[in-house]
């Protein structure tokens, strides 16, 4: 399943682990369960720029994945 642009997901586990880079954005490397908001769907690869916030709207993670490297779920669209 493809998701549009500003869908809402839930990261249900990892094909391939996420790396640890230090992109100066991230607090942490993403986790299954977090919730996150797709924030750029790529073609070429396929894949997304996910993005997991706090409460209060700070950035945990900033992350790119390839469709076949995370395994995602609809929350909301």
């Amino acid at each position: 399943m493809q998701f549009p642009q500003y869908s809402v997901v839930r990261v249900l586990g990892f094909c391939v682990p996420p790396s640890a880079e230090d992109d100066g954005i991230s607090r942490r490397p993403p986790r299954v369960g977090d919730i996150a908001c797709v924030v750029e769907v790529y073609s070429d690869p396929p894949g997304y720029e996910l993005e997991c916030t706090a409460d209060d709207g700070t950035c945990l993670w900033l992350h790119s994945f390839k469709s076949t490297d995370v395994q995602l779920e609809l929350v909301k669209q």
